[in-house]
């Protein structure tokens, strides 16, 4: 799967790699996410994707890089960093399956940027080959099932559990 930028009313998406290849644009990088990764922002997230006491920033950017396709979302205004979409792929699937993860910035959450952000991935990949999208939601985040929802997604009870709800979306 080819990950592409792409754009919505008020953000811009695009991967994270340009950054990461260039050390002034990377220093930048990891002084904002230094910024967005804090503690209220990673509760609900798996812990492989938390960082520890001690855990550098450089060092859990470099574990997203190994094992995912990542895009940061900028504000277009201004070009702010306001979050990132992780992607991962599980090659052995049937029909290619493509875990979807996000996370925003405290100061945006509640003005609708997950869902404006994951509704435009769903549109701009709709152009690629038929793929499975899955998000896992923690149960105590009411607000990430209703930015699944929003996008279309379906609550799959099959593949839930007591410690996450899943979500699928299929595109063809």
């Amino acid at each position: 799967m080819q990950i592409t930028s792409f754009s919505t009313d008020r953000y811009t998406v695009r991967p994270w790699r340009s950054a990461l290849s260039d050390p002034a644009a990377r220093a930048d990088l990891e002084t904002a996410l230094a910024r967005i990764l804090t503690p209220e922002v990673l509760a609900h997230l798996p812990p492989s994707l938390t960082l520890g006491p001690g855990d550098r920033v450089a060092d859990w950017i470099d574990a997203r890089e190994a094992e995912s396709d990542v895009l940061t979302v900028t504000t277009a205004r201004d070009g702010e960093l306001i979050g990132l979409v992780i992607l991962a792929q599980d090659p052995d699937a049937a029909l290619p399956t493509v875990p979807l993860g996000y996370l925003f910035a405290k100061s945006v959450w509640g003005r609708g940027a997950a869902s404006e952000v994951v509704t435009g991935l769903v549109q701009s990949l709709r152009a690629s080959a038929s793929i499975r999208l899955i998000g896992g939601v923690d149960p105590a985040n009411p607000a990430s099932t209703r930015v699944l929802e929003k996008a279309g997604f379906a609550r799959d009870p099959a593949l839930s559990s007591e410690d996450s709800t899943i979500y699928t979306k299929d595109l063809a």
